[in-house]
C-alpha cells in the first residue's frame, strides 16, 4: 500500500493515520485519497477498535478536495459509477 501522503501508526487497539500534505493544508488529491485503504484495513481487523485521523502541520486539519490540483488538470481517477461509497 502506498502511504506517501499519510503515516499510520498502531498502538494496541488503536490506529492513527496522519494526513501528510501540510503545504496544501492536507487537501486530498487522487494519490492522497487512495490512502482510504488504511481504513479498509482497519475495518477488516477485529483487534482494532479506534481510528484517529490527524493532519500534519499547524494550520489546518484537512482542507478537503485539492481544487487547485484538480483545476490544473488533475483527474479524480474514478467515475460516478465507480466512486467510493
Amino acid at each position: 500500500m502506498d502511504l506517501k501522503f499519510s503515516k499510520v501508526t498502531r498502538k494496541g487497539r488503536s490506529r492513527s493515520s496522519r494526513l501528510s500534505r501540510p503545504e496544501v493544508y492536507n487537501a486530498l488529491h487522487i494519490d492522497a485519497h487512495s490512502s482510504h485503504k488504511v481504513f479498509d484495513d482497519f475495518s477488516a481487523d477485529p483487534e482494532q477498535w479506534v481510528a484517529i485521523v490527524t493532519g500534519a502541520g499547524d494550520k489546518a486539519f484537512c482542507a478537503g478536495n485539492d481544487l487547485k490540483w484538480q483545476a490544473a488538470g488533475g483527474k479524480r481517477g474514478w467515475t460516478r459509477a465507480a466512486s467510493p461509497a
